[in-house]
């Protein structure tokens, strides 16, 4: 109840100015309206796109596409869901709205990050093994859509606390007056309870995808820079001045 106590009186000391009488009320509402027309033309677009063309699917479009839905299913929620702190006084739409958008922006979160993880162990096997990716292409679109799913399954799971413990809460802004806001992190678990999931999204949707992103991306450089010091002698100069070219693109 303490962290109550200190927003309330947070709340109290500063003067409270009614949303509508805020000029970012109306700036930040037009930011969101322009965010979600351009996301989900963007990413429908590219759903369209990737998902009409047979002839190129291979598995960078299936994690392309998966990172797609990702990306339109929270502008879809989130986003509207969001602008609604900037645009109300109070939380408007219940608990169970509260969780899904809580739990909507989690999922994103996790699909988004560990595709982008997948994605970059998928270069490196591109880079570093073309030939043997070539001859298994067949197999790897199915693997490649199992590991999507399974990245979907994941960050479902990761999302479960938000689902489980987001709660509408009131804050008191007057002495007659209160509140309503949408917290994920329930008061009567504790500041442990906040501290420890805060900890462990840092680490699982920042600092262990960035390091394994790290790892197979150095690998790609460095594997890319030797291979541009063993070209094959019997090249000409310009060939083998394209083939560098080529692979210092590719990093």
């Amino acid at each position: 109840m303490a962290m109550n106590s200190n927003v309330t009186n947070l709340v109290q000391e500063s003067v409270f100015v009614p949303y509508m009488h805020r000029p970012e009320t109306y700036i930040v509402s037009g930011l969101f309206l322009i965010i979600l027309i351009v996301g989900v033309f963007g990413n429908g677009m590219m759903m369209i796109t990737l998902g009409a063309d047979s002839t190129a699917r291979n598995t960078s479009t299936v994690y392309m596409f998966s990172l797609a839905l990702g990306d339109i299913l929270v502008i879809l929620t989130s986003v509207p869901l969001t602008s609604v702190i900037f645009t109300f006084d109070s939380w408007p739409w219940g608990q169970t709205v509260c969780k899904l958008s809580e739990c909507v922006k989690d999922i994103s979160v996790g699909v988004s990050v560990f595709t982008l993880t997948a994605l970059s162990a998928e270069r490196y096997y591109a880079v570093v093994n073309p030939l043997r990716r070539h001859v298994a292409g067949m197999k790897a679109v199915p693997l490649a859509l199992l590991i999507a799913c399974l990245i979907w399954v994941l960050a479902i799971v990761l999302s479960m606390p938000a689902a489980l413990f987001s709660d509408v809460m009131d804050i008191d802004i007057t002495t007659n007056s209160s509140i309503h806001i949408c917290n994920p992190f329930p008061v009567e678990l504790g500041a442990s309870y906040r501290r420890g999931v805060v900890l462990f999204k840092f680490l699982a949707y920042y600092i262990i995808p960035l390091l394994i992103i790290s790892v197979f991306y150095f690998q790609i450089v460095r594997h890319l820079q030797l291979s541009t010091r063993n070209m094959p002698c019997e090249l000409s100069p310009m060939q083998r001045l394209e083939q560098i070219r080529s692979r210092r693109k590719v990093e």
